[in-house]
């Protein structure tokens, strides 16, 4: 796997309380006794505990992970037939791309440490079928998007390259993205037509609009396509599809002097300010808009995305600033600070370290003694009164989980690569993992 370094220094006091949290939370999960939740009311997938297990195990935090990471990716697995959706998010896709990544990434951590590693049976033959199936149906109202939709797919069948299986689910991606994309007068879009749309936000934008964050808009097919392109995919049609898609969606940066370059979604021509976080914003995207320019070799893309960088980065002053209230991976601190890591990782930039140390801390500042998931709990407020409540939410995407994988990617030299469900960071598509 690539280099990672840690970024919180050992033995200093951050570091210290970043890993009694990762142990305190990893310690809660493996309990499995959780409080009772208002809103969210859902536990864990068991794969997501295998994601947080999984890791550390490779940080060398103890055997016991590693044979606890197996037990839980078991009983995923025998319960694969209750995933009645195909997406990333509590979905099938999410199950496979977890049994994947956790097979490919422990197997060559054994290979490293023993010089040999068992490959074992392929325990997603079943998987691939089912979402094959799925992408095959082509039924309408299916959305696009990385959480729920094919993007989150074709996430699944990337990290099962280079196998014939992913190769044809990649193609029947491409072609069903194809398929729905506009062309418009300034280059290639993905319009989220209201029968998409949660019935609160159907009520708001009865004529749907463009979405522009990770979680469920364009900036997720920006990535697939890109990293597609790089997996051997009809290079061609990718690029033709990306440089459409990039010229469209570099286009609606908003007017010099916005707080944010990007809204949460274009709705009948008009954005608003968005947060700094991983699900929608400035932040999310500058993630993904840096990598496809890296892997396209586009100079111009560079720029650009490194422009929005400086402007996250003038952002990061707080969590007011932010409008980061809670700790998770989604849209909290944890989140900010992964991201700031991720891209100091790859770019070098010791004002993005500086960062990401900041947000490390704040995350770790909104831990409370006996609240939550271990301390961490989850934001809420409700759009019918405007009531705010804490839950002690433990998934990985918008809970306890997440923050301390982030965590653990701070105090380890582990990559943590899990966060190419996330598309954070892309493969290696010519070795493993």
């Amino acid at each position: 796997m690539a280099n990672w370094a840690p970024i919180l220094e050992p033995e200093t006091s951050l570091a210290v309380e970043a890993k009694a949290a990762v142990r305190a939370v990893a310690q809660f999960v493996r309990a499995g006794e959780y409080p009772p939740m208002i809103r969210l009311k859902r536990e864990p997938a068991l794969y997501e505990n295998s994601l947080l297990f999984g890791y550390l195990a490779l940080a060398g935090w103890g055997s016991d992970w590693l044979e606890l990471t197996g037990e839980h990716l078991n009983l995923a697995i025998e319960e694969a037939s209750t995933y009645q959706k195909p997406g990333l998010e509590r979905g099938l896709s999410g199950l496979g791309w977890t049994v994947e990544h956790l097979a490919a990434t422990l197997g060559e951590n054994a290979q490293e440490n023993d010089g040999a590693a068992d490959p074992g049976e392929d325990l997603n033959e079943e998987t691939d079928r089912a979402v094959l199936r799925g992408l095959a149906r082509d039924s309408p109202g299916t959305h696009y998007d990385l959480l729920t939709g094919v993007v989150g797919c074709g996430v699944y069948f990337l990290e099962r390259m280079p196998r014939d299986s992913a190769a044809q689910g990649l193609r029947m991606v491409l072609t069903r993205l194809e398929n729905m994309a506009e062309q418009r007068e300034d280059g290639i879009a993905w319009h989220s037509g209201p029968e998409l749309l949660p019935r609160g936000q159907r009520e708001n934008w009865p004529n749907g609009y463009y979405n522009l964050g990770i979680a469920h808009g364009i900036p997720g097919i920006l990535y697939f396509l890109s990293e597609a392109a790089a997996a051997g995919i009809e290079p061609k049609r990718c690029r033709r599809l990306l440089d459409g898609a990039m010229a469209w969606f570099l286009a609606q940066r908003r007017p010099a002097g916005s707080r944010s370059w990007y809204g949460d979604w274009i709705a009948d021509g008009k954005q608003g300010d968005s947060r700094l976080a991983w699900c929608y914003g400035d932040l999310g995207i500058v993630a993904v808009l840096l990598q496809v320019a890296r892997r396209s070799g586009r100079a111009d893309w560079l720029n650009f995305s490194r422009e929005l960088l400086d402007v996250c980065m003038k952002r990061s002053g707080g969590e007011a600033e932010a409008g980061v209230n809670d700790a998770p991976l989604c849209h909290g601190a944890a989140g900010v600070a992964h991201i700031f890591n991720r891209i100091y990782q790859a770019e070098g930039d010791p004002r993005c370290r500086k960062i990401a140390v900041a947000w490390y801390k704040r995350a770790l500042a909104m831990r409370r003694e006996g609240a939550g998931i271990a301390g961490f709990s989850t934001f809420l407020r409700l759009r019918s009164s405007g009531q705010i409540l804490w839950e002690p939410n433990p998934a990985f995407i918008d809970g306890a989980i997440g923050v301390a994988l982030a965590l653990l990617g701070a105090v380890t030299s582990v990559n943590p690569a899990w966060d190419r469900m996330l598309v954070l960071s892309g493969r290696d598509y010519h070795g493993r993992p």
